[in-house]
């Protein structure tokens, strides 16, 4: 690949992470700085839809060509890691290891964290993977952890948040997944895992938290 394509491809791959952190970061503002962040959206937005024009350019990223029998396997993974991850997060909160009771909220926390897995290790990681592999892991994972931090240190949060430990969960979870489905060429097992640890951890919600826009 040519160095002025790779130098293109970086450039809008860091283009589209920066929108996705300016947008978690100003969301929760009044209008007019609100504005920012759904101009960073679409920023975001439209670099991804260059780039993803059909229903079959997405199944390549969760690897349509998987047999039936692997794909099993990497979702059955993925459950099992996202659910390990979950009870620790929750032993850290010093709440009950597992969910008492289950609300309507929990759906919608299932479908944000699969959004953010076929943006970050879906799109991101695959549109970097052209420049180089390994490196598509580390931007991926930055790319996820610093949109997540900026959602949490928006001067607009209204709760205490240690975001140095969502900073290293979301960071080393990312890593694991990302080389995951590096090697594994299948988005399965990290979507798996980010739905259920979703579920498991929000499953008590009655309403949506703050930080749902």
């Amino acid at each position: 690949m040519a160095r002025g394509t790779k130098l293109t491809l970086l450039s809008e791959a860091i283009l589209c992470s920066l929108g996705l952190m300016a947008f978690s970061f100003f969301i929760h503002y009044k209008f007019p700085l609100q504005i920012l962040a759904f101009a960073a959206l679409v920023m975001s937005g439209f670099i991804i839809s260059r780039n993803l024009r059909s229903f079959s350019d997405l199944k390549k990223i969760i690897n349509e060509h998987a047999s039936i029998k692997i794909s099993l396997l990497y979702t059955f993974s993925g459950i099992i890691a996202g659910a390990l991850i979950a009870v620790m997060y929750r032993w850290h909160l010093d709440i009950s290891l597992f969910p008492k009771s289950f609300h309507y909220f929990a759906i919608a926390a299932a479908l944000i964290g699969g959004v953010e897995e076929l943006v970050f290790r879906g799109f991101i990681q695959e549109y970097v993977k052209n420049i180089n592999g390994p490196f598509s892991i580390l931007f991926s994972t930055i790319s996820h952890t610093g949109y997540k931090c900026c959602l949490f240190l928006s001067p607009m949060v209204i709760g205490q948040i240690d975001v140095g430990f969502l900073a290293l969960m979301t960071f080393l979870a990312g890593l694991i997944f990302g080389m995951i489905t590096y090697m594994s060429k299948s988005l399965l097992t990290a979507l798996a895992a980010h739905i259920i640890f979703d579920i498991l951890v929000y499953a008590e919600c009655v309403s949506a938290p703050w930080w749902v826009w």
